[in-house]
């Protein structure tokens, strides 16, 4: 019987939606259609979701679900440190084995 190589896990790391969102919205912070930023953050939670990744990063996708709220309410500033927060956390993030 011939030993087979590992197949290797080529899916983006834990969260990696939940990221490319905060990229994308935090600069953007000072922008009149904070609307469409909350939109932005709520597509990278589809997203993330759809990879079946939530359950690894469920406290970054529940700050990621505050800001998108702050936001629709009009509360931009207080946007910013939930999601530099969460993109310390996700930048840090050591999936479990």
């Amino acid at each position: 019987m011939a030993i087979q190589d590992a197949v290797p896990d080529i899916r983006p790391r834990a969260g990696h939606d939940l990221l490319a969102g905060i990229e994308d919205v935090l600069p953007r912070l000072g922008d009149p259609d904070e609307a469409e930023l909350a939109e932005n953050l709520m597509t990278a939670l589809v997203r993330c979701a759809a990879c079946g990744d939530i359950s690894r990063v469920r406290e970054q996708a529940d700050a990621i679900r505050r800001a998108a709220a702050l936001l629709r309410d009009g509360e931009a500033e207080e946007t910013g440190p939930i999601l530099r927060q969460a993109r310390t956390d996700l930048l840090t993030f050591a999936p479990l084995v």
